[in-house]
């Protein structure tokens, strides 16, 4: 199956603490964090495009230019669900997987199982249990455990039906519903079930050390 892959790094405004930092960040042989995260998706021949919404400022050297012409670079809006939607306007493909920039470390498997799913879904998200215990705060004080059989972790790369996701979140900004997971977006203005896919420990944003 043939896909487009929309990666966020647009800058502090788009995510949560230091994502731009991350995403610039330096490592495995002066490699960035971000480039380290597209490396599977240009080496993947199912996906024909990558989207990366950015800061126009570093456009050019955020990413090696590649001979893929895979690669494709949008400026980012104010808030994460702003550049989502910008980066939506450009996608090619009718299936969309959107990644968060600061995962490096997703593998060619979990790929592959999400888009087996789209053959038949709108919307498949890759996710885990909870590694520790789920618990419900009220006025500063521990409710009830909630059970691990109903409970998971979302990940990214989540993958959607392109169409479907650009009006999810046509109706999310209109109706000033603001999340920062695209799956609860889609769920706090759609009836569509999304399918859960099981995701991978590794597959945990980059982390960036303060001086």
């Amino acid at each position: 199956m043939k896909y487009s892959a929309l990666i966020v790094a647009a800058g502090k405004n788009a995510g949560i603490g230091k994502s731009y930092e991350k995403a610039l960040a330096s490592f495995n042989e002066s490699k960035s964090v971000l480039a380290q995260t597209i490396s599977i998706f240009l080496s993947d021949e199912q996906c024909s495009q990558i989207v990366i919404v950015t800061n126009p400022a570093d456009m050019s050297r955020i990413v090696q230019s590649s001979d893929s012409g895979k690669i494709m670079y949008v400026k980012g809006g104010n808030s994460r669900q702003e550049s989502v939607l910008i980066g939506l306007m450009g996608i090619l493909e009718d299936v969309v997987l959107i990644h968060d920039g600061v995962r490096p470390w997703i593998k060619q498997h979990y790929i592959n199982n999400l888009l087996k799913e789209m053959d038949t879904e709108m919307a498949c998200v890759l996710a885990l249990k909870p590694t520790g215990s789920v618990r419900f705060v009220e006025e500063g004080y521990l409710l009830p455990e909630l059970t691990h059989e109903n409970t998971v972790v979302t990940q990214t790369p989540q993958a959607y039906n392109t169409a479907f996701i650009i009006n999810c979140y046509k109706t999310a900004i209109r109706e000033n519903i603001a999340y920062l997971d695209d799956a609860e977006v889609v769920s706090a203005v759609s009836d569509v079930k999304i399918k859960v896919v099981t995701g991978d420990l590794r597959n945990s944003r980059f982390i960036l050390k303060e001086n």
